[in-house]
């Protein structure tokens, strides 16, 4: 099995009115330089005309890998607005699936707004048209039931005490998102074992292709716990306000740190590969746009000045956006037991959520494309690794 995320450069290189019409798109290369094909495979001459297609628009040869016609449908649709997903192969039967993109939310401490911008985000992922999975992973101290006053009898408590399964504690809510719900004042679950964290990642792999979106809001601070979920998610989000962005910065070193720790151990020693790890940040509770920028631009100035000084081995935080915070509009929504972004759809707010929703989708950075940095891949390696519950 293996993954491989969308490269819209190789889609740009076909007539959309011949991937439609043979029901196939390009993902992008593999190890050996081939380009993965997914195709629905209707027939012979629809393979045939993949093959030469390829190899005349890209000079690439092609490896092809059948999708299901409803999975071609959607991604074809996805593809038109932007959005490219991560795509799961198969050897045996050429099978090939698409996954929805894993997001993890963190914060080095609690007051800045992280589990409101995960339930808003979800919400705006979900108007977006994509089905969305938030999932509380406040393993300690989960706060999105009380927001949302949903409490389903069942959390994630259930599913590492092996009773439940990701989908037994999945419910639909009336906002339309879906929801797994954490777990509150469960010492159990302070520290994670390494065989719980690696049932979680073989869960969290197989839903994934269920959704378009899978955000985990995870704890304040960082433990050992909320650095290496936020490094199982493809995009890791720090939230972070201007009162606090020394906290954001100190996440992301952490993150990092703990990122260094797990790559070097698949580098070789004289390996002069440049590895990137390349966070995202939202500003939050700003009193306007450009108070976000300017203290953004402190944050990577102070890591280009103190993180980057290791050759193989850079920090290179992304910018998302910065949120208006009205904190009369956020209680007037949720005491009314609704959220901001169904309550004031069209304020300043929630606009500024949406726009960072769709800076998460729709990536155009090539740094963002690469198929090295996949969560999923990384989190991989910390479960391989180790040996036994501490030795990594």
């Amino acid at each position: 099995m293996s993954e491989f995320r969308l490269n819209p450069r190789y889609i740009q290189k076909f007539d959309s009115e011949d991937l439609k019409d043979h029901s196939f798109f390009p993902i992008n290369k593999n190890e050996d330089g081939k380009l993965i094909i997914a195709s629905v495979g209707k027939n012979k001459h629809d393979l045939e005309y993949i093959q030469s297609t390829t190899k005349l628009q890209t000079g690439l040869n092609s490896i092809v890998y059948q999708i299901e016609e409803s999975s071609f449908n959607r991604e074809f649709k996805l593809i038109g607005n932007g959005i490219y997903h991560r795509f799961i192969t198969v050897e045996r039967g050429k099978k090939i699936t698409p996954r929805g993109e894993i997001f993890a939310v963190i914060s080095n401490k609690g007051g800045v707004g992280k589990t409101t911008i995960s339930i808003e985000l979800s919400y705006q992922f979900h108007r977006m048209g994509l089905k969305t999975l938030l999932v509380d992973m406040d393993l300690g101290n989960a706060d999105i039931s009380n927001k949302l006053r949903e409490y389903p009898p069942n959390t994630l408590y259930d599913f590492f005490s092996k009773t439940h399964t990701l989908n037994d504690l999945t419910i639909k809510l009336n906002l339309g998102m879906y929801f797994i719900p954490g777990e509150s004042g469960e010492f159990k679950l302070a520290n994670m074992t390494w065989s719980q964290k690696q049932r979680f990642f073989r869960e969290i792999t197989k839903i994934s292709s269920n959704y378009d979106v899978v955000l985990l809001d995870l704890g304040a601070g960082i433990s050992r716990d909320v650095i290496d979920f936020s490094l199982l998610a493809d995009e890791a989000v720090i939230v972070t306000t201007p009162k606090d962005f020394i906290s954001g910065y100190a996440a992301g070193k952490a993150a990092f740190s703990r990122f260094i720790e797990i790559q070097a151990k698949k580098l070789d020693d004289d390996s002069d590969e440049e590895v990137i790890f390349s966070p995202w940040y939202v500003l939050n509770q700003v009193s306007n746009y450009q108070q976000g920028i300017d203290y953004f631009k402190t944050i990577k100035t102070t890591s280009n000045n103190h993180i980057n000084l290791q050759s193989s081995f850079k920090f290179v935080p992304g910018y998302l956006g910065s949120v208006l915070y009205d904190r009369e509009m956020v209680d007037s929504a949720y005491n009314s037991q609704k959220i901001l972004g169904n309550r004031y759809p069209n304020s300043e707010m929630a606009r500024s959520i949406l726009k960072i929703a769709n800076g998460l989708m729709r990536v155009k950075n090539e740094l963002k494309l690469q198929n090295k940095s996949s969560g999923l891949k990384r989190f991989a390696r910390i479960l391989g690794l180790a040996k036994k519950e501490d030795s990594i």
